[in-house]
């Protein structure tokens, strides 16, 4: 829409507009804004300077006293708002950048009228904005004409803006004109989250660039040589300028006025040295001018309709962007979106191929890291949503991002077979909203957690808000809403309410509610089907009644049917409101219906499958069946997943052990479970057994759904298992800075029994006949920061140990029940040298065991690795002579002092322990059964309780250490990612205490082991 427009060289034209006389946007008005601009780039100090003149027309129904220009430059620099939210988010991009690769952005010499007036900068020391006062008040319907002299520089560090070498991506540069609408001035700085918004105007921009210089702009080129012609890829191609498309569409009598040269200054007035030229681009109804520079750009031509289309991209690019492949791309996102909202009203649309990864969105241009057609659809589509239907990106990013993601994976609906976003990316947002990372989709950018929850919400979950608005009105009504959305809205500012009365108005539904919840909160819906009445009339035709339940806070309409044989393929036969908590819905249908289901097509974000079926005796919910790989644990989103399959593996007492495991899950978070039921084979049966039974159980049960809280997980398991009984209940809470923080803090909370039933199974290196009950409070951090890794545990605990006596193996206790204290504490650093080819590791460690006997050998600190209770968990190294701890085989269970050149049931009261490594990076893949290999040097020393290794002089503590080298490989089959380390101490100090005697016992000798779980 034009309020005021100039025409192709320059003469202002009255234009009234017609649309805002139309009662669909009755009372609207925008203002606008002519620039004229001259710059000139001296390329050696990457600086674009020259002067500006802005008519600016004031169409308000205020008195305006002030003038606000945005100066985004100055964001890519230290001291910026940008950059003080990168440091609070652990990035460093601009905040220590020096002169000359930070980013500038100077507006001197203002005047307004004539009169000079001086700028304050209201967000200091941030200067992104800045305001001026007027010397004069501007009243609506005046004009005032603001002129200055400026420079700007793109940073060395490319985002939204860049320079490298001869290659300069203005996406920003001249001062810019804040918007002031029916909310006042939108002064704002540049945050990392949040982008732009402009006044609709025209610019007329004349560029002194080096003559070898390829531009790609906003506009067309109604003078000068832009450097297409020397760089097309095909010298057959006529360029088409297009010079003379604005004049064109003036009314005759305009047409011979137009070639006048008017305010703007045009190549003329610019003074040229040998080397260098002049190009001048104008461009109507457009809030913002971009451009792209770089003389080695290789030009590319296409059309759709009346639409010239420009590629300009790298040589070494052209397999990727040349031969027609990016043109063709860009015809059809023009095609494409030309179907969806309406006719594309700008003469022409340029792509070019920018310095950054990604893309970003200009009125006409795009600039894009790569030519995929999924990067072009969606930024190609901002031409539609941000520059003609222009909304506050910072304010209501929704109305661009989700949008444009939106229309874009429609595309993909429409023209690859099978292809569907919303299961994906509605899964994504389940578990945002679950755990409590949602926040409202229209929010302020800078106002959201973090730069990873802006982005989830306003490209991610705003792509599921309006395939939800698609869901409730329909596919066909949904393009219609859009049409006549752009009908009446294009080349406007628009707002969340401009597409709810559009939306409204189409679908003839009232739907503040739908877009209130979804935009400006979090709710979590769930559904539950109730009772259940089928009654067959006289025309035998059926009847039915179904109760739907309300069980969340959200509000969604719900389907009623059969989901049939596929996850979506669904009979829908009715469908409630899904407002009141409790509603009944009835059908008639000419047969009788099957089981039926609430939302049997998945499409209304329950959260909660489980409960929206018809239930059945013995049906499990739903549940699906399936053989258990083991690598792999599958879940779903409509019905718990149950997994079954044998187990075998070998122990002495039970020699071979059949069983049978089940696993379930739904969400692979919830109602996770384990049944585990096993045998043993053995024909003997020693007298000794306290108990002769060789059926065994463990089960186990977590994060049931009625028991769901964010960042919070729960278990209870129970074992009657090889020789030992006991049960554990655990309740776990996370905190994370953020979503996607690799960073978290666990602490939970344990109570747990432990008891020895048949000593044939345990090791007496291991183990003693007894038990424990005991209450512990662990904390856990992960800590990760660029190249440097921690972690850190701290376990405190404490109980009672009760002793059977005089049965099994020998008791050295001279107590039934006695209290005791533990406490463990561990912190590992891994650190990455030379990009990951070196990685250090080191780990510190110390432990202490408190009551007034020495402990049992299952609780003692362990000099090696792991205590017998974190053992039992894995049948092969459970018990005595299971797979991999016979006498041939040397495996190490990592944990506690982690000396692994010393043999496992080395315990006693206290261990101070220090493991260092360095570990050298052979092989690294992203696929594959192999991921990586590496070779390590290692060392580990410790000082230890000398009831563990008793001290060579008869002192309490006994020095330890070893030293040695290894190969370490990494696998993944599956879901399933292990470690395989093969290592060698090849110094063992005290050796007749060392894993592997079995080549000698002298402090050198070549000795190994095996493990499949990472050293720390």
């Amino acid at each position: 829409m034009v309020l005021w427009s100039f025409n192709s060289m320059g003469l202002a034209v009255a234009a009234p507009i017609a649309a805002l006389a139309a009662a669909d946007t009755t009372g609207y008005w925008q203002q606008q804004v002519h620039y004229e601009i001259v710059a000139r780039l001296d390329e050696p100090s990457g600086v674009l300077s020259g002067r500006e003149r802005i008519v600016y027309i004031n169409h308000s129904p205020d008195t305006l006293r002030q003038f606000y220009l945005h100066l985004y430059l100055n964001a890519f620099r230290p001291g910026s708002r940008w950059a003080d939210r990168d440091s609070i988010e652990g990035r460093r991009r601009f905040n220590d950048l020096q002169d000359p690769d930070y980013a500038f952005n100077h507006a001197s010499d203002v005047r307004v009228n004539g009169d000079p007036v001086a700028g304050e900068y209201p967000y200091a020391p941030d200067s992104t904005v800045v305001r001026f006062p007027l010397p004069a008040p501007l009243s609506p319907g005046d004009s005032a004409v603001v002129e200055m002299q400026w420079d700007a520089r793109p940073s060395t560090v490319p985002r939204r803006q860049g320079r490298r070498g001869r290659r300069f991506d203005f996406a920003q540069w001249y001062p810019r004109v804040v918007v002031y609408d029916r909310y006042g001035w939108q002064d704002h700085p540049l945050y990392p989250a949040g982008e732009f918004y402009g006044e609709f105007g025209t610019f007329d921009v004349t560029l002194d660039v080096p003559e070898d210089q390829v531009i790609g702009a906003t506009g067309v080129p109604v003078e000068g040589d832009p450097g297409w012609e020397r760089r097309k890829a095909d010298p057959t191609v006529e360029v088409d300028y297009q010079r003379e498309w604005y004049r064109s569409r003036l009314p005759a009598s305009q047409r011979e006025r137009s070639g006048e040269r008017g305010a703007g200054p045009g190549c003329a007035a610019v003074e040229l040295p040998a080397g260098r030229k002049c190009v001048r681009f104008y461009a109507e109804d457009v809030h913002h001018f971009a451009m792209s520079l770089n003389p080695d750009y290789v030009y590319e031509e296409g059309r759709y309709g009346d639409v010239v289309v420009r590629v300009l991209y790298l040589p070494r690019d052209s397999a990727s962007w040349g031969n027609g492949v990016a043109v063709r791309r860009t015809e059809e996102a023009l095609r494409w979106l030309d179907g969806l909202f309406g006719p594309f009203p700008w003469p022409q649309l340029t792509n070019v191929h920018r310095i950054e990864g990604g893309g970003t969105e200009f009125p006409m241009m795009v600039m894009d890291g790569s030519a995929g057609l999924g990067l072009i659809l969606h930024e190609v589509g901002h031409n539609y949503l941000m520059g003609i239907l222009a909304n506050n990106e910072w304010k209501e990013g929704f109305l661009d991002e989700g949008f444009s993601s939106f229309q874009s994976a429609w595309y993909f609906e429409e023209h690859v077979s099978g292809f569907d976003p919303y299961p994906g990316i509605e899964r994504f947002i389940l578990d945002l909203d679950l755990d409590g990372w949602s926040e409202p989709v229209s929010m302020v950018s800078e106002d959201y957690r973090d730069f990873s929850t802006y982005g989830a919400m306003i490209y991610t979950k705003a792509q599921l808000f309006y395939l939800q608005l698609r869901y409730i009105v329909g596919h066909e009504t949904m393009r219609q809403i859009l049409r006549e959305y752009y009908r009446r809205w294009k080349l406007k500012h628009v707002t969340e309410t401009a597409l709810l009365e559009v939306a409204e108005d189409v679908s003839g539904m009232e739907l503040e509610w739908f877009f209130s919840q979804w935009l400006h909160g979090a709710p979590i819906y769930d559904y539950a089907i109730g009772k259940v009445r089928r009654q067959e009339s006289a025309d035998g035709t059926w009847q039915t009644s179904v109760e739907v339940r309300r069980k969340g806070s959200g509000l969604m309409p719900v389907e009623i049917g059969e989901q049939g044989s596929g996850e979506r393929g669904a009979v829908v036969y009715a469908r409630a409101s899904g407002r009141p908590e409790q509603e009944v819905v009835t059908f008639r249908t000419a047969e009788k219906p099957g089981r039926l289901m609430l939302d049997p097509r998945l499409m209304t974000h329950d959260w909660n499958y489980l409960n929206n079926r018809e239930r059945r005796f013995f049906d499990f919910r739903g549940a699906a069946w399936r053989f258990d790989t083991f690598v792999r644990e599958p879940s779903r989103r409509d019905r718990p997943v149950n997994s079954i399959a044998p187990t075998l593996w070998y122990n002495d007492a039970a020699e071979f052990t059949v069983g049978v495991r089940w696993r379930w899950n739904y969400l692979g978070r919830f109602e996770r479970g384990m049944l585990w039921v096993t045998r043993g084979t053995t024909g003997d049966e020693p007298t000794t057994f306290r108990d002769h039974r060789l059926y065994d159980a463990y089960a186990k049960l977590e994060n049931l759904v009625w028991l769901r809280r964010p960042h919070t997980s729960h278990s209870l398991e129970a074992w009657y298992m090889e020789g030992r009984t006991g049960g554990r209940l655990t309740w776990e809470w996370e905190h994370r800075r953020s979503w996607s923080h690799p960073g978290r803090q666990r602490r939970g909370v344990s109570a747990m029994w432990m008891a020895t039933r048949n000593t044939a199974f345990v090791d007496p290196a291991l183990w003693d006949d007894g038990g424990t009950a005991e209450l512990s409070h662990y904390v856990e951090w992960d800590a990760p920061s660029g190249a440097t890794d921690w972690k850190l545990r701290l376990d405190i605990g404490g109980g009672i140990a009760y002793a059977a006596r005089d049965v099994g193996v020998r008791l050295d206790r001279q107590y039934d029940v006695e209290p005791f204290g533990r406490v463990t504490a561990s912190i590992a650093v891994r650190r990455s040298l030379s990009g990951g080819a070196w990685v250090f590791g080191a780990r510190l460690f110390a432990g202490g065991y408190v009551a007034e006997n020495p402990p049992f050998r299952q609780r003692a600190i362990q000099v090696s690795g792991a205590d017998p209770y974190q053992r039992f968990g894995n049948p092969m190294i459970r018990s005595l002579g299971a797979a991999l701890v016979r006498p041939e085989i040397f495996y190490h269970a990592p944990g506690q002092g982690n000396l692994r050149g010393y043999a496992p049931g080395l315990g006693g009261r206290w261990l101070g322990a220090l493991n260092l490594e360095l570990e050298r990076m052979v092989v690294r893949r992203s696929s594959g059964l192999l991921r990586s290999a590496s070779v390590v040097v290692f060392g580990d020393g410790a000082l230890a309780d000398s009831l563990a290794v008793p001290s060579a002089g008869g002192d309490f503590l006994t020095p330890l250490f070893d030293a040695g080298v290894g190969v370490r490989f990494r696998w993944r089959l599956g879901d399933l990612s292990f470690p395989l380390r093969v290592e060698v101490p090849l110094v063992v100090a005290r050796s007749l205490f060392a894993h592997n005697t079995r080549q000698g016992t002298d402090t050198f000798e070549f000795r190994w082991l095996i493990s499949l779980e990472p050293i720390f």
